[in-house]
């Protein structure tokens, strides 16, 4: 039986993670995946301060310890960030390793580049561990659904966002207080803002999308806006007509082209994705063939990512040959807006004809008002519409001429309804 050496790059909280499940799984994982998985050498920022991890294995902070050894089959990437880590990568396939990643800023920055060079030098790039963490999508999509076309997929990708809505609905907590929260669990950075602003969760749907549409998607298609604005009313009213909000990474082909979106949506309470709670992922496939699919489970923290790397592991040990991954960004047109109806609250002063006003620039640019409600309480008082279907321009038009003036106090909330999940 074949050992496959490996090389790891990383002994954070995910890399502590996969040495903990060879460790446990060293009798078993031979006997599923017909190989057997051993960490040789290990590299990492401080060493010194990573003795109990090590078990005898070789550390160093210099990378050339995993690319100069020509007996390691694997080189395994989880030290994060962008530089330091395409170097290492790209020299690990030159050097005829293949390799095994968790890094989605890496891969969503570089993929133009890694693809075609594991390609090549014929060896294996894997990342599963790079999107929704334990979740299969990656394989899902290479291989259960390599019989269909993708028509699209929504996901609920970040959970730190999604904790921080959970906690919203069902707590009526500040948004403040969930992110609170969630840095005291661990689930939040003490600088969020990658995550709350919706880049982390871009970087991830532009992966899945450039597997799901067999070209590679570049991260500026995507239209993205994070949670920050969202506050306990738009959670209250959104249940008040039916809906639950969630933060979306939305790919799906339209007459015009492909859609590429990452944005707070509502959403019907009684569909599936609607019951991805707290910090859970989630990744919902409209296939041609196969019909729906929804896969959901943890989407971070050691050991969930880590048995990601794991599958990886294992799926390279049992390939006779490297995967064809997208090199060449997608020829298909993109369109560049979308008709949603919309839920919009406007923070007004109580004044009459404030509501005329709104609802006369709203005609004007061709947004028709399906419900509107104001609910009860002191000024300023919120004023909540829902819309028929729009163009996003003409709503984000109209929006801009009414906050403009002086009986408006505050940003305009503008978040699409996903009518069609």
């Amino acid at each position: 039986m074949r050992t496959w050496r490996i090389g790891l790059y990383g002994l954070g909280t995910v890399g502590r993670g996969l040495v903990e499940i060879l460790r446990e799984m060293e009798q078993l994982l031979p006997s599923r995946a017909g190989a057997r998985f051993e960490i040789v050498s290990i590299v990492d920022r401080s060493p010194e301060r990573k003795g109990n991890w090590t078990l005898g294995k070789r550390i160093s902070d210099d990378p050339d310890l995993i690319l100069k050894d020509p007996d390691i089959d694997i080189a395994v990437e989880l030290i994060g960030g962008v530089d330091a880590a395409r170097s290492f990568v790209t020299e690990a396939l030159k050097s005829g390793k293949h390799v095994v990643t968790a890094n989605k800023a890496l891969l969503a920055a570089h993929a133009a580049e890694i693809f075609p060079l594991a390609k090549n030098y014929g060896r294996h790039i894997m990342f599963e561990a790079a999107v929704a963490g334990a979740l299969p999508v990656i394989k899902s999509l290479r291989r259960g659904l390599v019989a269909n076309e993708i028509q699209g997929l929504y996901g609920i990708l970040n959970g730190t966002c999604n904790f921080i809505i959970t906690r919203m609905q069902q707590d009526r907590m500040s948004y403040a207080d969930a992110l609170r929260l969630a840095q005291q669990k661990g689930f939040a950075e003490a600088d969020p803002a990658f995550d709350v602003g919706g880049h982390d969760a871009a970087q991830k749907l532009a992966l899945l999308s450039s597997l799901a549409f067999d070209g590679l998607v570049q991260l500026d298609w995507i239209r993205t806006r994070g949670i920050v604005g969202l506050d306990r009313i738009d959670l209250q009213m959104a249940e008040h007509y039916g809906y639950s909000i969630r933060l979306l990474a939305v790919a799906r082909r339209l007459k015009e082209g492909l859609l590429f979106r990452v944005h707070p949506a509502l959403l019907h309470a009684d569909h599936t994705l609607a019951s991805v709670c707290n910090e859970q992922n989630a990744v919902f496939f409209d296939a041609s063939n196969s019909g729906p699919l929804l896969i959901t489970g943890s989407g971070a923290g050691s050991r969930p990512t880590a048995a990601a790397v794991v599958s990886d592991l294992v799926a390279i040990g049992n390939a006779d040959r490297p995967e064809c991954w997208p090199a060449a960004p997608l020829a298909a047109p993109r369109a560049n807006q979308a008709e949603y109806e919309f839920y919009l609250r406007f923070q007004a002063v109580d004044r009459p004809g404030v509501l005329a006003h709104i609802s006369r620039i709203l005609a004007d640019c061709g947004v028709s008002i399906s419900s509107m409600h104001q609910p009860s309480g002191h000024e300023p008082v919120n004023v909540v519409l829902l819309t028929h279907r729009a163009p996003e321009d003409s709503i984000r038009l109209a929006a801009e001429q009414i906050a403009v003036h002086e009986f408006i106090l505050a940003d305009p909330v503008i978040l699409p309804i996903e009518t069609r999940l």
